[in-house]
């Protein structure tokens, strides 16, 4: 695989996860709500458990992609940093304007401005994690390869394992909290939505490149699907298992990333639809998309026909979102694209470095 331009195995493997984002999405109680519909008939319900095990290690993946190409990053591209930056606020604005005109949405200064904010985790934690990113590479860059692997072990036990065994505990009601134990924060691991996080995916990205583990692609294959079984037959009585700092979580996102290594090709096609990733996330987790996905995609008669109804009906759901995400954001990139460039060209602070 190039070690300074993507190959589309790696684009491929964006387009992969950021499907499964939506597929999470899709399940989501306060988004999509495909859980709450099922939640009465066994055989759905675990079908959609099953597809939610099999998606739920996409973030820890995104950033293990992230850390695995910025390995050899020395400087911050504050252009990038504006790019992410911009994209979450055009999709606020943009989102907030289609909720007015076609939602119902009561117009109001204060809500408009409110959606200039780049109110979005990911965004904020990914951009802590690029600028960060020059600094820890220096790391791993600097250590020996023993040394490297006492780190990302060290690593995986404090904000991985300890977590995992913590939140385990609460789950199966030996502790009530186990919160004063926690190594991420006072208040408990947060389920993995820390910067923390985020900082450790970067880093195990960072080592696998150092590393560059070569694991046969049956083993690979074998112990992302029994990770997915495990989770999805005990997700009842251990919720955490979920979480993105559950050991789960993290080794179905090393088999994913490590599979998708394996494949060496180009392909124009692929690398174009890529670069609207972010933009998909953007778009379809928006109040508009997803009142439009409520009403008349994710229903209870769309998941009421059996387990192959199921089935069918949340690939072509997830499909469907995902697909109208990706147009919508190729058609928004061709016609505010050159005008952004033209904006970035008179602005000296973004294109430094």
């Amino acid at each position: 695989m190039s070690l300074v331009q993507r190959n589309s195995n790696i684009e491929l493997l964006r387009l992969v996860l950021m499907f499964m984002v939506v597929l999470l999405h899709f399940n989501n109680d306060t988004m999509g709500g495909a859980f709450v519909l099922v939640k009465d008939r066994a055989f759905d319900n675990f079908t959609l458990h099953f597809f939610e095990s099999l998606s739920i290690c996409a973030v820890n993946c995104f950033m293990i992609v992230s850390g695995y190409f910025l390995f050899t990053n020395n400087k911050v591209n504050i252009g990038k940093v504006a790019d992410i930056l911009l994209i979450v606020i055009f999709y606020r604005v943009l989102d907030y304007w289609m909720q007015v005109i076609f939602g119902g949405e009561v117009f109001s200064i204060r809500s408009l401005i409110v959606r200039f904010l780049p109110a979005n985790y990911f965004a904020i934690f990914y951009v802590i994690c690029y600028m960060l990113s020059p600094f820890i590479a220096r790391i791993w860059n600097g250590l020996e390869n023993s040394s490297a692997n006492f780190l990302i072990i060290l690593l995986l036990i404090v904000f991985i394992g300890v977590p995992t065994g913590l939140d385990l505990t609460v789950d199966l009601h030996i502790f009530q909290s186990a919160n004063f134990l926690s190594p991420i924060a006072t208040n408990g691991n947060g389920a993995g939505y820390t910067i923390i996080q985020f900082l450790v995916m970067l880093s195990l990205g960072m080592w696998l490149r150092k590393r560059q583990l070569s694991v046969p692609t049956w083993i690979l294959i074998s112990i992302y699907v029994i990770s997915s079984l495990i989770m999805t037959i005990y997700i009842a009585k251990c919720p955490s298992l979920y979480n993105y700092c559950s050991i789960f979580t993290v080794i179905t996102a090393v088999c994913v990333f490590l599979l998708f290594c394996k494949l060496d090709f180009q392909n124009t096609t692929i690398n174009y639809c890529a670069r609207s990733c972010f933009a998909i996330f953007c778009i379809h987790t928006g109040g508009f998309a997803n009142e439009l996905w409520r009403q008349h995609l994710i229903t209870d008669a769309h998941l009421s026909g059996g387990i192959l109804v199921t089935l069918l009906w949340t690939l072509i759901s997830v499909g469907v979102m995902f697909l109208a995400c990706l147009l919508f954001s190729v058609l928004m990139r061709n016609l505010f694209g050159k005008l952004k460039d033209k904006i970035y060209t008179k602005l000296p602070i973004v294109n430094c470095e």
